[in-house]
């Protein structure tokens, strides 16, 4: 179901028979879109979630192939705290690497909300070394970055970092929706300028990671729950897009923390599984 939120184009999953008073927003990562989280969406939907995929501005099937010129990272902020804003109760947010950091700039002031993190992008001011593959792939496009062009990665680079181990045919399925990002963007995902306040957050916080993450790798992602007072969940043999491979199991894994954070005051109804 296809609507507009806050301004912002998204991609709602209604349950047959929804068991949770608040929805799962969930938020993509870089060259991606709502159609990232189709999987998990549907998985979701069976354990009685609704769940509503939101776009960074300026996607949208009408500007499904534009380049969004000039945004940048805190006008994202700016409009994720909107779509906060709109939401009747505070939502459940899922988001995805360089998306998990916009949710985390986000929520810096208590917002009653829910925060899981899928191989999130780190902040400026997290001490961490930068994978050898990241690096690797910041030289190879600091050019157009620091020509502040807007473009896609090379669909070779995209599915040798972002898609595997995912199969091949799945690979090249999901590398032809890939979209054009700003530079401004680009530039946080590969050497962050953004800091966050460092300390436990005021909502609950669950951080998710594969083992063979060759842009943020698992250790990255453990301090990052850490330092911020979540909890953290290592998925072995899984690359950076975790939201395609074992995806029912993993789902199923956010939907009993989530229970077991939130307890009876989340649900609608009482025969959760």
């Amino acid at each position: 179901m296809q609507q507009s939120i806050a301004g912002l184009w998204a991609e709602r999953y209604p349950p047959a028979q929804a068991k949770f008073k608040s929805s799962l927003l969930l938020i993509h990562g870089l060259w991606s879109g709502v159609w990232c989280w189709q999987s998990w969406a549907t998985h979701f939907c069976n354990l009685g979630w609704e769940s509503v995929a939101i776009d960074l501005r300026r996607r949208s099937p009408q500007h499904s192939m534009e380049i969004p010129m000039g945004l940048t990272f805190d006008d994202c902020v700016r409009d994720l705290r909107e779509v906060i804003d709109s939401c009747s109760t505070p939502p459940i947010l899922l988001a995805m690497d360089l998306g998990a950091l916009i949710a985390l700039k986000a929520l810096e002031k208590p917002e009653g909300c829910t925060l899981i993190l899928v191989s999130p992008s780190p902040p400026a001011n997290l001490a961490t070394t930068q994978s050898r593959r990241l690096y690797r792939l910041w030289l190879k496009y600091r050019l157009l970055i620091l020509l502040k062009r807007s473009f896609r990665m090379d669909e070779k680079d995209f599915r040798a970092n972002f898609l595997a181990p995912l199969p091949e045919d799945l690979q090249a399925t999901l590398s032809q929706w890939t979209q054009p990002e700003p530079s401004a963007l680009i530039r946080e995902f590969f050497a962050p300028s953004v800091s966050l306040q460092m300390g436990p957050l005021a909502c609950p916080l669950l951080v998710i990671a594969g083992s063979d993450d060759p842009l943020n790798p698992p250790a990255t992602s453990q301090e990052i729950a850490q330092r911020l007072g979540g909890e953290f969940r290592e998925y072995r043999g899984q690359g950076h897009w975790l939201i395609e491979h074992d995806g029912e199991n993993i789902v199923r894994d956010i939907h009993r923390w989530i229970i077991r954070k939130l307890g009876e005051k989340i649900l609608l109804l009482t025969d959760i599984p």
